[in-house]
């Protein structure tokens, strides 16, 4: 039993190969055995994945395991070449993490084609066209935006820089880190500040993310995988939505209130003077 998920036209998984849904043990175990004939060099040939990485992959969750044949031999689901194919892309061209990987799998797995699978990863990960292109290291960053080594890492100890990506270890940053470092965090400090006075924005944005989360899980709760998909998509746009127009409403109802206050105190303090002023006259 092997049902072939269907590709959309065009969209992300242009350019890869289909990928396969199967029943695993609890189905049929015979089509499962049929599957398990390749061994981990013609995988590695074929993906141009090292075997060691190939290992690494069955050991957290994103390639199933191997059937053991003997003490040095296993053979693997030929399901692993697509699957590295698609970890590959995602990887690549999509800057995920692996454990983001694990879960559009999983998604994939359930019978969601690679674009369905990806779509709320995309919703909330993925950049406006362009942003990912051109990542640079760290010292990229402080070349172009003015901040030191020490202040850069400082932003990202707050958690208030939050770097695009990290590959071999070392974090990368595209379009928006580098201008909310040279536009923001930069002036910030030019200003006399220390970048620990903006740890507030953390600490309440991580609360904020939190309650939405909660609120997400209310919504979905009955429904099915594509309307979870779905409706989490519609609610990544509604929320950013959401959080900008609230913030800058807040915003402007305070300065405002603060003018009206210090118009009224003005105001107040003027009529004082004009009354001991004809006190004094008196």
């Amino acid at each position: 039993m092997m049902n072939r998920l269907a590709q959309p036209a065009g969209g992300p998984e242009k350019g890869l190969t289909d990928f396969f849904f199967r029943p695993r043990l609890k189905y049929n175990f015979n089509v499962y055995l049929e599957h398990m004939n390749v061994k981990i060099g013609d995988i590695s040939k074929q993906s141009g994945v090292p075997a060691s990485t190939i290992r690494y992959y069955v050991r957290e969750g994103l390639l199933p395991a191997p059937v053991k044949i003997n003490k040095k031999m296993s053979h693997y689901d030929d399901v692993c070449v697509e699957r590295l194919k698609v970890i590959q892309y995602l990887q690549e061209r999509r800057y995920f993490p692996l454990y983001l990987i694990k879960n559009i799998l999983r998604r994939m797995d359930e019978g969601l084609s690679l674009q369905e699978a990806e779509a709320v990863e995309n919703a909330v990960f993925n950049p406006a066209e362009g942003k990912a292109g051109n990542l640079v290291e760290r010292g990229i960053l402080m070349a172009e935006t003015g901040l030191t080594d020490a202040e850069v890492k400082q932003a990202e100890k707050i958690g208030i820089l939050i770097p695009f990506a990290v590959k071999g270890g070392k974090p990368l940053y595209n379009e928006d880190d580098v201008r909310f470092c040279r536009d923001v965090l930069k002036r910030i400090v030019d200003f006399g500040l220390d970048l620990q006075s903006l740890a507030f924005y953390v600490d309440l944005g991580k609360s904020i993310v939190t309650r939405e989360m909660d609120l997400r899980r209310k919504i979905v709760s009955d429904k099915t995988a594509r309307e979870n998909i779905r409706i989490t998509v519609e609610l990544s746009k509604v929320g950013d939505f959401l959080r900008d127009y609230v913030m800058q409403r807040l915003f402007r109802q305070q300065v405002q209130e603060n003018i009206r206050k210090s118009l009224t105190k003005r105001k107040s303090v003027n009529s004082g003077r004009r009354t001991i002023k004809k006190q004094q006259e008196v």
